[in-house]
């Protein structure tokens, strides 16, 4: 029997159990089925309703304890399952480009036309971005001050883009403990989002303190903003509303803040124009 299967059959069970004891009840009054075990199932119905199951709280009945036990046997998230699924996808998808596309385009990366060095770099880009996510999330190595970082990516996307960036930080240092290499990488991703959804007018980058135990950088275009839609759908893997793009971008972002302990938050700027926050623990 599968493992979906068996959740599911366990799952069964247990409504079938409380279904029985409540039945109990109404039929031989409530004396007959103690209330803790009453409680101890309307609890574990709950869990299972919400796709969660959690510690055996001290006190249950043998009862109630032995369908816990047999449903967290066979027991898998939807969750799990959705990211193992994804996961197993990724790889596919990976393995494919590797031998089918990358090894060409290798070969005439250093060709002169200019069209196809560019179809070329977003190929290995795309590539690259979809290996990230099947490496384990990068755990941070080292302090470093913020906002040198971020006037070091900052000025490669103005030299890349040309897009004027407005930059603010404090006169003194604002440090974290991060992964450097990822975490550039992170912000330039926001930065090219920024600069095309705000249809190349100014950038703002903001690098601040938050209090001593968190630091903050806050990316705001000049554009429409996010959408209710995209509100709700940005951090979702492959979701775009741009032609030609991946929708990499958030999601990488996301899964790198987060690895280093942090959380990126999406709204839309009270004056308009897209907001993205990087909250981090301070360093």
């Amino acid at each position: 029997m599968d493992t979906s299967l068996t959740t599911l059959v366990a799952v069964a069970a247990a409504g079938l159990l409380v279904g029985w004891f409540t039945g109990a009840r109404l039929r031989l009054g409530a004396a007959s089925v103690p209330d803790h075990t009453s409680s101890a199932l309307s609890r574990l119905a709950d869990e299972l309703r919400e796709g969660r199951l959690g510690a055996a709280p001290a006190g249950d009945p043998s009862s109630v304890l032995a369908v816990r036990a047999a449903v967290a046997g066979a027991w898998v998230s939807s969750n799990a399952r959705h990211e193992e699924a994804l996961r197993q996808a990724f790889g596919r998808v990976a393995a494919f480009l590797e031998n089918s596309v990358e090894a060409p385009l290798l070969k005439v990366r250093d060709g002169d036309q200019e069209l196809l060095r560019e179809g070329v770099d977003r190929a290995l880009g795309g590539l690259k971005d979809m290996q990230f996510f099947l490496r384990e999330p990068l755990t941070p190595d080292e302090t470093h001050n913020l906002v040198l970082l971020l006037q070091q990516v900052t000025r490669e996307f103005i030299e890349d883009w040309e897009t004027a960036v407005r930059f603010a930080a404090p006169a003194t240092p604002v440090r974290a403990h991060i992964h450097k290499g990822s975490f550039l990488d992170a912000v330039y991703l926001l930065l090219h989002n920024a600069g095309h959804f705000g249809e190349g007018k100014t950038v703002d980058v903001r690098v601040e303190q938050a209090d001593p135990a968190e630091v903050r950088v806050v990316i705001r275009d000049r554009g429409p903003g996010f959408t209710p839609e995209a509100l709700q759908r940005a951090h979702d893997l492959f979701y775009t509303t741009r032609p030609g793009a991946l929708g990499l971008g958030i999601p990488f972002a996301r899964k790198v803040v987060e690895g280093l302990g942090g959380r990126l938050v999406l709204d839309n700027h009270p004056e308009g124009g897209a907001r993205v926050t990087l909250e981090l623990p301070a360093g």
